[in-house]
């Protein structure tokens, strides 16, 4: 998913939602984001509290970013973001 997605579909939730991502039986916080190589991956923590929906979209909107795809860091390795849905007031990235 590019930034922009995801930034417009972000838009039409909670600003005070969580911003977490989801992997298999677990989730974790989205705490920071780090911008190399064009393009964006997500900082995760299991211990942090996550980042507020609005936060989190001051930190990806940028110009120059809205065309980077977006990636989490998985248990082995980055993945790439397809989408999320939202549970227990938490927006569940995957």
């Amino acid at each position: 998913m590019r930034t922009i997605d995801l930034i417009l579909l972000l838009n039409d939730f909670k600003k005070n939602s969580r911003v977490m991502v989801e992997e298999k039986d677990k989730r974790l916080a989205v705490v920071d984001i780090d911008v190399h190589d064009e393009a964006v991956y997500l900082k995760t923590s299991e211990k942090l509290r996550g980042l507020q929906n609005w936060e989190f979209l001051l930190l990806l909107n940028k110009k120059e970013y809205y065309t980077f795809p977006v990636f989490y860091e998985g248990t082995k390795k980055h993945q790439q973001l397809f989408g999320f849905r939202v549970a227990d007031d938490c927006l569940l990235l995957g």
